[in-house]
């Protein structure tokens, strides 16, 4: 028996979920991969994927935030025969009526990831770079499976300020004039 385990979960009707999670899946046709975030809250169940976002009420118990793969739970969901579903989210597992999968990452302890990311759905390195300037913690970036963008996205714009500079350096523009004047543009 596992002692001192996080345990939240949410019961809702199949048929809310379902509609919701192929309205999800109709935005991002193109991106199988789309990473799906659900968050557990009193009495409500938040389903986020870059560009969407929605609220369902549902009988909740305890708060959680866990991530995984749109298309994989979309298809499950589609196989149970129950007209409620019951997911249960205790540590890096999800369980429904005895399925149990291994979901991409939660948290428990704190608060300091339940807040989702807003992005647009085309999403470019512009957004991916105002993520902190906008308050988004390492973590919250990290759980939203972000941080890889975010870094590439830091690279080229790194790569690009100096790819200007050697255009432009025989003008007298310095790689700081370059960088002042793209932080400023593009408000970083």
């Amino acid at each position: 028996m596992r002692v001192n385990m996080n345990l939240s979960s949410f019961t809702i009707r199949k048929s809310v979920l379902l509609k919701k999670l192929r309205e999800l899946s109709k935005l991002s046709p193109w991106n199988k991969g789309s990473v799906l975030e659900l968050t557990i809250t009193d009495g409500k169940l938040t389903l986020v994927i870059p560009g969407a976002k929605y609220l369902l009420d549902c009988e909740t118990k305890s708060t959680a935030k866990a991530t995984i793969g749109l298309s994989y739970f979309l298809d499950i969901i589609k196989t149970q025969k129950e007209i409620k579903i019951k997911c249960i989210i205790t540590d890096n597992t999800l369980e429904i009526k005895g399925l149990f999968i291994n979901i991409q990452t939660t948290f428990f302890e704190t608060d300091s990831i339940l807040r989702s990311i807003k992005m647009p759905l085309n999403y470019s390195d512009w957004h991916l770079l105002k993520l902190e300037k906008e308050g988004y913690t390492e973590d919250e970036i990290y759980f939203n499976k972000l941080n890889s963008e975010v870094y590439y996205a830091k690279k080229a714009l790194t790569s690009n300020i100096l790819k200007t500079f050697h255009l432009l350096k025989i003008y007298g523009l310095t790689k700081k004039d370059i960088k002042e004047i793209i932080y400023k543009k593009i408000d970083l």
